[in-house]
Parts: C-alpha cells; sequence; structure tokens
C-alpha cells in the first residue's frame, strides 16, 4: 500500500528511521520552528517555568528558528512596543538569524515570500495559520506554547501521523480567483469540522490550473474546517515559485497512486454557485442569491487567506470605470510588502484609491478586531478568514465572508450581490 504526501514526510523525518502509517505516533526532525510577534515575553516566560531564570540556554539552531513581529506591526499600543523590545532582546541573546522586525506584514506571506517554507519540510509555528505553507508542499501545522517552545529548544516534537482526506478539484478556472468559493462550498457542504484532526490532501485536474496565491488561499483555510494539514503536490509551479525565492535544496513530495485515504472528497467548480459564510460561523455557508440585497456598511479584502495580488488584482480590475457605493467603507490590505509592491508595479493601488477604496498598510490587523472596526447593527462582507461574533467589535454586528469577487461586487453595489449580476464580464 502506498502512502499520502503526509506519511511520507513523517517517514522520512521519523527519528527511528522508519516508515510510518497514518495511527502511528513518532518524534520527528523539524526543518523550521516558526515564532511570531510576543515571542520575548514568551520564551521569557516558559524558561522561567522550566527552571531557566536567565532566560532559555538556546535554541536547537539560530538558522531555523525564525522571528517575525507581525500583527501588531507597526506597534499599536505601549504595550505592545514593550512586547517589542524584549522580543528584539531575545532574538539577539538567541542568535536568531532570521528576524523580521520592522517591516509590515503578515508573517506567513513574509516567510513564504523569503523562500522558508520548501517543499517536503516539517514546519511548526504558534500560529493557527502555519498550516498555509501546505500550499508549496511543506507539512506545516500549528503548535501550542509547550510544544513549540521544546521544538525551539531541540529541533523535534511528537507527533500522530493523521489520517488523509483527499479533495479532487475538477473544472474550469475562470477568469477570477475561486478558491475561497471553494473552501466555503466544501464547508457548508460537509461541516465546518470535516477535516477535523486530519490532514487534506488537494489532488485532481484542476489543481494545476490553480495560481500559487490560489493554493494558499485553500491551505490557509484547512484550519478553519478542523485540518491538522492542508497540503498540495509539488508541481512545475511549485519548484519555479521556490527557486525563484531560496537557493536552498528541496525535496518534492507526491502521493503514491495506491495511498490510503480515510475519506475521498470530489468536487466540479463548475457547478458551485457563488457562495459566502453567514454570520457568525465558516461554516454556515448558503448561495449568494439567498442573501441577495443585504445593505452592507463595510467591505475587505486581505488577511493570509486572501490579501494576495491575486485578490486585490481582480478588486481593481472590476473597479476600474467604477465607484464604490458612498455608504461604503472598502477596505484592503496586502499581505506583505512584496505584494504591496507587485500591486504598485502594476498600477493597481491607484486605481483601487480612485474607486474610493482605503488601501492600508500590510499586515493582520485587517482580519483581527484591530482595524475596521463595527458598530452595532453594522455588516461587513470580508474575504479575511473569520466571521465570529465580536471579530470586528460590536457583538452585534455581522460579519459574511466571501471570495475577493463577491466582496468587491457588494462595495460598489452597496449591499451582497452576484458578481454577474454587477460586473457583466464576469464568466464561469
Amino acid at each position: 500500500m502506498g502512502q499520502t504526501i503526509v506519511e511520507k514526510v513523517f517517514s522520512r523525518k521519523n527519528v527511528a528511521g522508519k516508515p510510518v502509517r497514518a495511527g502511528d505516533i513518532i518524534e520527528a526532525k523539524l526543518d523550521l520552528v516558526r515564532f511570531q510577534y510576543g515571542f520575548g515575553p514568551l520564551i521569557r516566560e516558559a524558561a522561567k517555568e522550566m527552571g531557566f531564570p536567565e532566560g532559555l540556554p538556546r535554541v536547537f539552531d539560530p538558522q531555523r528558528v525564525c522571528v517575525f513581529v507581525d500583527h501588531h506591526q507597526p506597534a499599536l499600543s505601549q504595550a505592545l512596543a514593550d512586547s517589542n523590545v524584549v522580543t528584539r532582546q531575545e532574538v539577539k541573546r538567541l542568535g536568531i538569524k532570521v528576524f523580521q522586525d520592522a517591516q509590515p506584514g503578515i508573517g506567513h506571506q513574509m516567510l513564504m515570500d523569503r523562500g522558508l517554507a520548501r517543499p517536503g519540510m516539517l514546519i511548526v509555528g504558534v500560529d493557527s495559520h502555519t498550516i498555509s505553507y501546505g500550499a508549496l508542499n511543506a507539512v506545516s501545522r500549528a503548535e501550542a506554547g509547550g510544544g513549540v517552545i521544546y521544538a525551539a529548544l531541540f529541533g523535534e516534537l511528537w507527533f500522530e501521523v493523521p489520517q488523509t482526506i483527499k479533495v479532487t478539484l475538477e473544472g474550469h478556472l475562470p477568469n477570477y480567483p475561486i478558491s475561497k468559493d471553494i473552501i466555503l462550498y466544501l464547508a457548508g457542504k460537509y461541516g465546518d469540522e470535516f477535516g477535523q484532526g486530519q490532514a487534506i490532501e488537494y489532488a485532481g485536474p484542476l489543481v494545476s490550473q490553480l495560481s500559487m496565491d490560489s493554493r494558499m488561499c485553500l491551505a490557509d483555510h484547512g484550519v478553519e474546517v478542523g485540518a491538522q494539514f492542508a497540503i498540495f503536490p509539488c508541481d512545475q509551479k511549485t519548484i519555479e515559485y521556490v527557486r525563484a525565492r531560496s537557493n536552498q535544496p528541496f525535496e518534492p513530495t507526491n502521493p503514491d497512486p495506491d495511498a490510503e485515504y480515510v475519506q475521498e472528497i470530489t468536487l466540479n467548480v463548475d457547478e458551485i454557485p457563488f457562495v459566502v459564510a453567514k454570520p457568525h460561523r465558516f461554516g454556515n455557508v448558503a448561495p449568494v442569491s439567498e442573501v441577495a440585497g443585504t445593505r452592507i456598511d463595510q467591505a475587505m479584502i486581505g488577511s493570509c487567506a486572501n490579501g494576495r495580488f491575486e485578490d486585490i488584482e481582480i478588486a481593481a480590475r472590476m473597479l476600474k470605470g467604477r465607484r464604490v457605493a458612498p455608504h461604503v467603507r472598502f477596505i484592503i490590505s496586502p499581505a506583505s510588502q512584496a505584494v504591496y509592491l507587485q500591486c504598485l508595479k502594476a498600477g493597481l493601488v491607484e486605481t483601487l484609491v480612485e474607486a474610493g477604496v482605503q488601501f492600508v498598510a500590510p499586515g493582520c490587523s485587517i482580519c483581527q478586531p484591530m482595524l475596521g472596526f463595527l458598530s452595532d447593527g453594522e455588516v461587513c462582507i470580508s474575504s479575511t478568514t473569520r466571521n465570529y461574533r465580536g471579530r470586528k467589535g460590536s457583538l452585534k454586528a455581522e460579519i459574511y465572508l466571501a471570495g475577493p469577487l463577491t466582496v468587491t461586487a457588494a462595495a460598489v453595489a452597496g449591499e451582497i450581490a452576484d458578481p454577474r449580476d454587477v460586473f457583466p464580464e464576469i464568466k464561469r
């Protein structure tokens, strides 16, 4: 019996040096451990609890423990500024070589921008969306405080090898980003816990058509459906993306034809409608037609799910010669400075600002309760990651999740609408 991608990677990383199967409990060697804002206070507190009053004595490899001061960069308060100072002190003391401090952006995107995630790697990090590196054929997931401290000290961690769900994508790629509609449709049909504790492996003829931006969206949202890992095969697009950013070696990893899956799902994207996740759950999904006419106050594009070039390009393309509805606050944030520069060079920012968009700095603020707060009774449609109650301030506000095209259509119409009714040029 063959192996899935996750089984192959864990077999190579197994300290015992033996092939593994789903259900095996192993100690595995890590390729990268990622931290973000709050690293300094976290490390100091952990060190005290472990009996090191002067701080952790070391990290397993200063080249393979990385820190990104994201989420709150630039610092949004005195407390965060103070925390960042402690982080800088600990990074210097421990000799950590990969440290992103002064540049705003989302750590996950910046890590991929820098070629630090590569095919066949095993990566853990402190943030739930660490899962997104699966787009690059890496096996990656979030790890809680104690586990990630152990990982940083020893470069190893215990895992139970998960079962894998195979999601086969068929159909034709439309002329707009479709990944958000795909994952929302799956969450609506199978529940927002259908991947609980398992790995999701994407396959099928549509995968080769998907851009790396689109794959990152699908991998990123694995955590919203409960998966430990969400991973794509390694193809020529993957190799070209990584080689453009890194000269380090990597090991492409693809499943065997006779790999065993716990569940197999086939989705023809030609048959799915435009969808939204209604408040206040990712899996509370309905066709756009069901909620069309819902007045909105705010629209947002950004986050580690949909803050990439193609997400922003579709908004600029549709807004060329059009205007955002006068009562709508349309906020767009690129995922990193590299993405921001892409948008600038392509002329997207000028088009968006002329159309009435607020184009704001790269980072996590657009997704977190740090920017674009909502008041009681207000409605937001967003391409960000989560829509739970209170995510944008008021417990009496409502957030709908949708793809960037649907968000842009709502911003122009002033209400949730089928993009084809707002933009006749859209073809499915």
